[in-house]
């Protein structure tokens, strides 16, 4: 179905507020649709004194925008415009999963909707840039790999020798402060059980008790997997305080390391519990509950990949390994997967500008990960 197109193309609507406006211009600049999808969204963004609106509306043949309030979108999102205002603002370093951002919104409709257009309004700081640029471009020796490379317990050195060299590697008998053996659902949720956890919404909190419950009695259905909002998991929200001490390994100092993520859940065999990206700092992924199997592409592969070209924290890709379109994404048939099963006490690292998905093999499963601050090995 063809969209209802604005009379005259060339006429630009009349915002009521220069944050809409600026809204529009980084939807305008960023959106891409390379699956011809047909849909439509109403931001509804309100002040002190008033509401104001940009109704999205997209089909195979372009993107339009409207200031006016159109009934009977397939998605709508509300927030306040100060929220809006950070967006706008923050485009470059702004994650969606910040409570004071995904605390304040409202969606409702296809959320898959919602998505699109979120990774439509974010930027790639300069850095971000430069990195997955040296790391696409400049060749590594490790790029040929077919096989994850295993070190037991190396020293601090090993390890950033490693990732200079781009070599995607997997840390065995790592110490730790309790062994991944320890862990449970049930231990979890007694030693953290009133620990707030995450914001998933303006009206939806959680405690690691409350969400321990939930992923305990959870029945999975995969044709219902939405990214970033119907699986049971954490989606890597930042490790609340009162845990970190127990879930990170004893290497480096902590102030070397972007604050932790966690990674608790059940989610389906067949969905991935991270779509296919890559980050532009060294990752550690360390797994305690369960198993992970990791489809990694070193950077080289990118023009395979079909990289969306907005990002800012990570670069998802457009092509989902595990939903093989090869009419829409046919240089995806030429890359090379290096395919990993990550074990419970395992840590895999992960160089700079490597795309992975994950997904997991065993439910439930919990994970913790962290980068580096800054990708060892990078010319810029």
């Amino acid at each position: 179905m063809m969209m209802n197109k604005p009379a005259s193309l060339s006429a630009k609507p009349h915002y009521t507020h220069v944050v809409i406006q600026q809204l529009a211009e980084q939807l305008e600049a960023g959106f891409e649709n390379p699956e011809r999808l047909t849909a439509s969204c109403l931001l509804r963004l309100q002040d002190a004194q008033e509401v104001h609106f940009l109704t999205i509306e997209y089909d195979a043949q372009g993107l339009y925008l409207s200031a006016d309030e159109k009934p009977d979108t397939d998605a709508v999102i509300e927030m306040p415009l100060e929220v809006a205002c950070k967006i706008v603002r923050d485009s470059t370093h702004l994650d969606y999963r910040d409570p004071d951002i995904i605390g304040a919104m409202k969606m409702m409709g296809n959320l898959n909707i919602v998505n699109h257009i979120a990774k439509a309004l974010v930027r790639p700081p300069e850095i971000t840039a430069a990195t997955f640029e040296d790391a696409s471009n400049k060749f590594r020796k490790a790029y040929e790999v077919t096989q994850i490379l295993y070190l037991d317990n190396p020293d601090e050195m090993k390890i950033l020798r490693t990732i200079s060299a781009k070599q995607p590697f997997i840390i065995r008998n790592a110490p730790t402060k309790t062994h991944h053996t320890q862990w449970n659902l049930a231990k979890l949720k007694r030693d953290y059980k009133d620990v707030m956890l995450r914001v998933r919404s303006a009206t939806e909190r959680e405690t690691v008790g409350e969400f321990v419950d939930r992923i305990s009695q959870v029945e999975q259905c995969a044709t219902t997997i939405i990214e970033g909002h119907t699986k049971a998991y954490t989606e890597g929200c930042q490790l609340p305080e009162a845990m970190q001490g127990a879930f990170l390994p004893q290497y480096f100092s902590s102030i070397d390391f972007t604050p932790a993520q966690i990674w608790l859940g059940s989610v389906p065999v067949n969905v991935p519990a991270s779509s296919l990206h890559r980050d532009p700092l060294d990752g550690f992924l360390y797994q305690i509950l369960g198993r992970k199997k990791v489809l990694m592409f070193a950077p080289d592969q990118a023009k395979y990949l079909y990289p969306m070209k907005t990002y800012n924290n990570y670069q998802p890709c457009w092509v989902k390994p595990e939903e093989l379109d090869l009419d829409t994404y046919p240089l995806f048939a030429k890359a090379r997967p290096l395919e990993v099963i990550l074990e419970p006490g395992e840590i895999l690292v992960q160089p700079a500008g490597w795309f992975h998905a994950v997904y997991c093999l065993d439910s439930p499963t919990f994970s913790v990960s962290y980068f580096l601050n800054r990708a060892v090995g990078v010319e810029y």
